[in-house]
């Protein structure tokens, strides 16, 4: 949610900001409807104020049946409708302003470069050289296919397109991951480990940003108005919600492994098979509420941490810096990770790290105090995949081939698996 006072003083850095994202907004429409808002809440007030006077009056008045009090009566009968209507009036105003205010994306960070598209997309980092290889690299899901680790016919029957069913060590390597991972996370990095629910309430999807633009991407249930989760980032920075948080607890740095649940309303056609773009997918997510004044450094953490896992799984990466047309809607600077996979023969996205400054606290009304000075103001949230475990098998199935068709493990993920140093055929 956007400040309305900081849009009254500055309509035309607002504006000029959100047109940098090919959106356009009448500031002016904004203000002049926070404008009768305001009025609406004053009429409501005097005509509390009158209705107040006058029952006080109609009160004093011994003799119930004179004429100055059946007068009075009427007149308090009157007002009483007349500042329903206005409080409704009241209401409504301000519902009308919540709802267009909360259409509206966050606004670009300066350091965000210009364009609408992702080929005006930024690279600022590049490591690790591509593999050469003495064959022609197959894509991940032939070369699981042919070692029988994968089967989406089960998955297409008991659960329909765009899921997978993982078998055997394919299915150990998802869940090493996941815990080098975490531990990468919470033993270097400093993120607590949270176990989280996977559905939530429609308040907590309205505070991070997905709703109400973005329903058609998510799963509702039909159970007590809950959704399915997108990314752990919803639960995570939803902890404080409605909470004022003692500064001296900042940054809060929060981590969670979870299976995430998307539509993929928008990408139809697109990686229909294989594991890039399925309705379910694990992830591990990194959370963060910290002092604006840190809001960079913290994401630079939040950054090296990625950095630190592809490293060390040694994938060829490079780091993306968005163009203001192409980055999500709560976020105000966002840097992606795309892993170099040589069976697809193109770069793909594997994580993406964003700071939302106060755009998502203010949704969520979480609130910092300075309890030495008195202080409250919103803190800045930042969320970033570490990783899209999904993804980075992708990465690892297609940069460890070996001609024959098995794939090798990266060295550091080995005491994770038991002694299984490669995957092959699984008969």
């Amino acid at each position: 949610m956007h400040d309305i006072k900081f849009i009254k003083e500055n309509p035309d850095n607002f504006e000029k900001s959100l047109k940098k994202r090919n959106c356009f907004v009448d500031s002016k429409k904004l203000i002049d409807l926070h404008n009768s808002y305001l009025e609406s809440l004053n009429k409501v007030q005097n005509y509390q104020e009158k209705k107040n006077s006058l029952s006080k009056k109609v009160s004093s008045i011994n003799d119930k049946s004179s004429e100055e009090f059946s007068k009075i009566s009427k007149e308090v009968k009157t007002l009483k409708a007349d500042l329903e209507l206005c409080k409704e009036e009241s209401l409504n105003k301000k519902k009308i302003l919540d709802q267009l205010l909360s259409e509206i994306p966050n606004l670009i960070d300066e350091q965000t470069p210009e364009g609408l598209t992702e080929k005006n997309n930024k690279i600022i980092k590049q490591k690790g050289d591509k593999k050469k290889f003495s064959f022609k690299p197959k894509d991940h899901l032939e070369l699981l296919e042919n070692l029988n680790l994968i089967d989406y016919k089960k998955a297409i029957k008991i659960s329909g397109t765009r899921f997978s069913v993982l078998k055997s060590s394919l299915s150990q390597l998802h869940r090493a991951l996941m815990n080098f991972m975490i531990d990468i996370n919470t033993q270097v990095f400093d993120y607590i480990e949270c176990t989280v629910p996977e559905m939530v309430k429609e308040e907590c999807l309205y505070g991070t940003g997905q709703l109400p633009k973005f329903g058609e991407d998510l799963f509702k249930t039909n159970f007590n108005e809950l959704w399915l989760i997108p990314t752990s980032e919803v639960p995570l920075t939803n902890f404080h919600r409605e909470e004022i948080i003692d500064i001296k607890d900042l940054p809060l740095r929060y981590t969670a492994f979870t299976n995430c649940f998307r539509a993929e309303a928008g990408a139809a056609g697109k990686d229909t098979r294989g594991l890039m773009r399925e309705h379910q997918f694990g992830k591990v997510e990194l959370v963060s509420i910290t002092h604006p004044d840190d809001s960079k450094k913290e994401l630079s953490h939040m950054l090296n941490c990625v950095e630190k896992i592809l490293t060390d799984l040694n994938l060829p990466f490079r780091m993306i810096e968005l163009c203001a047309g192409d980055i999500g809607f709560s976020s105000s600077y966002t840097v992606d990770f795309e892993v170099w996979m040589p069976g697809q023969d193109k770069y793909r996205e594997v994580s993406s790290c964003s700071n939302c400054k106060d755009f998502q606290s203010r949704r969520m009304k979480t609130r910092v105090k300075n309890y030495e000075n008195g202080q409250i103001f919103f803190p800045h949230t930042l969320n970033g995949s570490s990783l899209a475990v999904g993804r980075i098998l992708i990465a690892i199935i297609e940069n460890f081939q070996n001609e024959e068709g098995t794939i090798e493990i990266p060295q550091v993920i080995s005491k994770y698996m038991n002694g299984i140093k490669k995957l092959q055929l699984n008969v």
